[in-house]
This record gives structure tokens, sequence and C-alpha cells, in this order.
């Protein structure tokens, strides 16, 4: 509850993510609920937020500091001192105690660029006496947080070598050394300011992610607040992963692209499908399939003419293919379907261009005779069709 003659300054609340930790789903939910979480003191900051985030104000810390890559083609409105001005004035103009909230996992990229920290160190120096701050930031387990982050690259296009090469050479250190990249922030705000949270799956359950958050700063969770119906930034399919990268080493067209992913996309769906001819019937777990299994064995070896071995034939049960077996087997099915695809267009593009080739190649016919000119007759003042005798 906002006290309107509260006399503590407004107060800025950045969350910088980090990569890979909801952080596009906390961002979706402040947004759909700005209404609700503003009547109860917490602003969704509106000062250059794009697509429900603020990256905007990072990419031009990165921009002025000389950074190239991953600001994916940004072009700054105005510059950075102007663009943060903006947001300050947007914090000021708050009543005492509220807090404006800004977000963007793209701020756990300042540890890496000290040009960029230097910058924003002298920004918040110009309203340090007039705002409070705070720092909220969610880490999940390293490699957990190597192998998503990696996901996530190949599946917004990035042509990247291999999981160790691109950790090895590839990746910014904030990926895996944590504290520089919340070193900056430490430095800037104080020890007291950072609030870390552990990014855990459990978190991704229900409201779960969006109460965590919003506890960590002290805020109730909104009557009646809406959150997302489905993962607004899902991961690729990690079957999909290694066909995705290698299609980006090839400078294709991007529909051709697209066209193939959506063809082995349809490959993999065939994997985990019963197909049409088959008869229908109601699924089973291989659970209740071993069960059956077994119990029918023992049903049988008590037959009078059985001359089973049960023992041998229950320590071998029906079980699920082994899962590298199983992975394997699907990538080969589906890169044989993709080649077969393949094949067919080839040999049917290949009969289209014989078809061209032995039209082509026919005697051509003559061309038909043209009708006697009657041009000398108009020059002779003679009207056509009006040289016979009247």
């Amino acid at each position: 509850m906002v006290r309107f003659f509260d006399k503590t300054p407004p107060e800025i609340i950045f969350h910088i993510g980090h990569f890979k930790t909801g952080t596009t789903a906390l961002q979706v939910f402040f947004q759909a609920n700005r209404g609700k979480l503003a009547r109860q003191g917490l602003v969704y900051a509106r000062t250059h937020e794009k697509l429900a985030k603020h990256s905007p104000l990072a990419h031009v810390l990165y921009h002025e500091a000389g950074v190239q890559s991953l600001l994916y083609n940004f072009q700054p409105p105005a510059p950075a001192r102007d663009m943060w001005q903006a947001l300050f004035d947007e914090a000021l103009a708050l009543k005492g105690g509220q807090s404006l909230l800004v977000s963007s996992e793209e701020f756990m990229r300042l540890g890496a660029h000290p040009g960029a920290e230097a910058a924003l160190r002298a920004l918040i120096d110009t309203v340090r006496d007039r705002l409070r701050f705070r720092v909220v930031c969610y880490l999940r387990a390293p490699q957990s947080h190597l192998e998503s982050w990696y996901n996530q690259l190949i599946k917004i296009g990035f042509d990247v070598p291999g999981f160790d090469t691109t950790v090895e050479q590839v990746m910014e250190p904030i990926h895996w050394d944590y504290a520089q990249a919340l070193r900056p922030w430490i430095d800037i705000f104080g020890r007291d300011a950072v609030i870390l949270r552990g990014f855990t799956p459990a978190l991704r359950r229900d409201d779960a992610m969006y109460r965590d958050f919003l506890n960590a700063i002290g805020q109730p969770f909104p009557a009646r607040a809406g959150t997302p119906d489905a993962d607004p930034n899902p991961r690729l399919d990690e079957k999909l992963l290694p066909i995705k990268r290698g299609m980006q080493h090839v400078p294709a067209r991007r529909w051709v692209k697209t066209a193939m992913m959506q063809d082995v996309d349809s490959a993999l769906g065939a994997e985990t499908r019963a197909p049409q001819w088959s008869e229908p019937r109601p699924p089973l777990t291989f659970e209740q399939i071993r069960d059956r299994a077994l119990t029918g064995l023992d049903t049988l070896a008590a037959l009078p003419g059985a001359a089973l071995d049960l023992a041998a034939m229950r320590a071998d049960p029906p079980r699920p293919q082994d899962p590298a077996r199983r992975e394997t087997a699907e990538m080969f099915a589906i890169l044989s379907s993709e080649i077969a695809r393949l094949r067919e267009r080839l040999a049917t593009q290949a009969q289209r261009i014989k078809t061209l080739e032995d039209q082509l190649g026919k005697p051509q016919a003559p061309a038909p005779a043209k009708a006697p000119d009657e041009t000398p007759a108009k020059a002779q003042g003679k009207a056509p069709g009006k040289d016979k005798p009247q």
C-alpha cells in the first residue's frame, strides 16, 4: 500500500536477469498486470519499453562503449544520457515510497564491458541523492545455464560451433563467472542493494515464479493477476538442436531453412505418434505392457505342456529403448527422411529439365504463310477491298 505523504524517495528496481531464468515470463507478467501492480506501488516503467522489456537502456550503454556483438542491429534513438534521464524523470515523478521496475536480461552483460559499467556509474551518480535503488538477479546452476544459453543461441539463429568450443571461445564470461557478472552492480549500488534468487525447475510451476519475485521485493501477489498461458520463450527441442545448428553453417535463403525445419519437425512428430495404418487402441505405458507380459507368461507357464524357462523370460521383460540408442535412431530416421525428400525433389526437377530439353531439341514447325501485303495498293490511292470494277 502506498502512503501518499511518504517522505521516502522513489525507487528504481533493476531486474537484470540472468539470461534463461524465466526473465521473459516475468516481463510478460509485469506488462499484463501493469495496472494492478501500480495500484500497490510497483510501476512497470514505460520509458524505452520494447516488447515488454527495457533492453534499449542496456544496449545504448554497450553501443557507446564500442560493443558490436549481440546488439541485434540496435540503433540508439538518442544518446545514453538522454535515454537514461527520461527513465530518471519517470521515477522522480512517482509518489514517495513507490518503485519503478525496469527489466532486461541484457543488463547482465555489463560485467563484460568496463566502458559500459563506467557510463552507468556516471549516470547513476547524477541522481543518487534523489532516488533509491535495488537490483534483483536470478541465477541457475552453471551447467544448466550454459546448456540453456547454448540452446537459445541456436534457436534465435546464431551460427555457433559445438557446445565445448562455444563455451570456451564464444560465450562471454558472465555466463559462467557469476561474480564477474554481478560485480558492477555490487560496486555501483552496494552489497545490500543486490537481491539474489535461485532459479530452479520448481519456479516453472503455476505462478511460483511471479510470487517468488514479488515476495523478494516485499510486494504482495495481486488478486486475480493474469499469468501467461504458456512459456513465452520455449526451449528448442534438443533433437532439433544439431540439425538447426548445422543449417546455420550454410548461407541458404531463410525460406529454405524454414521449410527444412518444418519438414524435420514433422518427421520428429512421426517418431512419437501411431501411423495411420495401425489399428487405433488406447495407448499404454511400458509399465502397463510389462505387467501384462509378465502376467501372461505366468499364466502360460502353468499349462501342462509348457516347457518354458520362465526365469529367463521374466528377466527380459518389455522395456523402453535405451535413451541414447533411441535418440540416435530418431536422428537417423529424421535425416533419412530429409535425404529421401530432397532426392525425390531432385528427381522431379531432373524430369522437368529433361522434358524442357526434349521440347527444345525438336525441329521447329515452319511458320504460317503471311497474308498478302496490301500496302502498295494503299500507296496507289486504292482503298483496300475496292480494287475490283464497280
